[in-house]
């Protein structure tokens, strides 16, 4: 099982999918408080109450933020307390971060930090059958006013083998 440090956007994105609870049997979540925070600081607000409910269930491993050494400010800049947690902690103990933010994945490059998206969390879903066809998720995503470039849609699509 692969670890991945988790940013709130890909957990609110997986959540609003319905495959959050198929994704933590799938890969070792550790969230960083900071995270954690941000993904319910408004429980209606999408996917608050499905981070809520695996996190109350130990889906994932809660990170404190007393774990979280501080990110140089050269690096920090822009970025959110999540984004700075997940990197930090990601870069100190040489894990995988799972970041879909485009500046965020900027920084984790600069760092040496590997980065997983969140399509990629479907893709290998659709590869261990967990799930049937990543297009739902992709759909839900759409709904809920997440940005997929076209190009990455198609990317996503054939590496699950669903392109028509």
């Amino acid at each position: 099982m692969q670890l991945v440090v988790a940013d709130a956007g890909p957990l609110i994105a997986l959540a609003v999918a319905k495959v959050l609870p198929l994704a933590l049997k799938q890969f070792d979540f550790y969230v960083p408080q900071a995270v954690m925070d941000e993904c319910v600081a408004d429980m209606y607000s999408p996917g608050a109450q499905a981070i809520f409910e695996a996190s109350k269930q130990g889906g994932f491993t809660l990170i404190p933020d007393s774990a979280i050494q501080a990110l140089d400010s050269a690096y920090a800049m822009g970025l959110g307390s999540g984004e700075v947690a997940v990197l930090s902690y990601a870069h100190a103990h040489k894990q995988v971060a799972l970041i879909d933010e485009r500046r965020a994945r900027r920084v984790a490059k600069q760092l040496g930090v590997a980065v997983v998206g969140s399509g990629a969390v479907l893709v290998a879903l659709k590869n261990a059958n967990a799930i049937g066809s990543i297009q739902p998720a992709l759909t839900a995503w759409q709904a809920h006013g997440y940005f997929l470039a076209p190009e990455l849609k198609q990317q996503l699509l054939a590496a699950a083998g669903e392109l028509i």
